[in-house]
């Protein structure tokens, strides 16, 4: 099976875009971490949009539910303009999500599509 994810810069739309999708194990959510926070080396998170789209990610074991807020804890640490999630289309990941939000102090958007997470 390929990656999990892509993650891509848009400069022309001042936005970093991470697409997630299958069933992450803990293995895969640790290749995530390191790669994404490379990205963010790269730019200033002030000046882009962070829009990660989960539509097509699966529930993850509990064990990688520490990973999702470790994840959350970066997205927030970065600053970026604008953090917005496309929710999950799986209902008990989007569960899970929900939980781990409340852990931390996290404030971004959920939106339902990648269309509204483009127009915010």
């Amino acid at each position: 099976m390929g990656k999990l994810y892509d993650i891509t810069l848009e400069d022309e739309k001042d936005t970093l875009y991470v697409k997630a999708r299958g069933f992450f194990k803990e293995e895969d959510a640790k290749v995530y971490l390191s790669e994404f926070q490379t990205m963010v080396n790269t730019i200033d998170p002030s000046c882009y949009k962070l829009i990660v789209d989960a539509r097509e990610q699966e529930a993850v074991d509990k064990n990688v539910l520490a990973d999702i807020v470790a994840v959350l804890n970066i997205y927030i640490r970065a600053k970026f303009k604008k953090l917005v999630i496309v929710n999950p289309k799986c209902q008990v990941l989007k569960k899970q999500v929900e939980e781990c939000v409340k852990k931390v102090n996290f404030e971004g958007t959920f939106v339902c599509s990648l269309e509204d997470a483009y127009n915010l």
